[in-house]
């Protein structure tokens, strides 16, 4: 996994666990001493936070540091987008109407 994956799914995670702490990127950047365009930065997958900082968003989190780079569940996800586009890309326009029917279907039921 290279450098810029790491840091995407890093900020995929940061932002996993501010939102499930109903946070806002400008509450957690008070909470944290940073600017919340900072916050943005890292969960955007274009920056790194310091050792410092991942220290002050794993106690935020309650959680500790090596936590916040507990992100399989996120490349799980990501390879079953890529699945799903794969599968769109390659089907037929019959499918693509069953497709959408189905999303449509499952989206009203949730």
């Amino acid at each position: 996994m290279d450098e810029q994956m790491i840091k995407k799914l890093l900020g995929l995670r940061i932002r996993q666990l501010r939102k499930k702490m109903n946070l806002t990127q400008f509450a957690l950047g008070e909470k944290i001493n940073v600017d919340q365009r900072q916050i943005a930065y890292i969960e955007g997958g274009n920056c790194f936070p310091s050792l410092k900082t991942l220290k002050k968003l794993a106690d935020t989190f309650n959680c500790q540091i090596k936590d916040l780079f507990d992100y399989e569940h996120l490349t799980q996800n990501r390879n079953l987008e890529d699945e799903i586009h794969r599968k769109i890309h390659s089907s037929s326009a019959r499918n693509l109407n069953l497709y959408y029917s189905l999303i449509n279907a499952i989206e009203n039921y949730a």
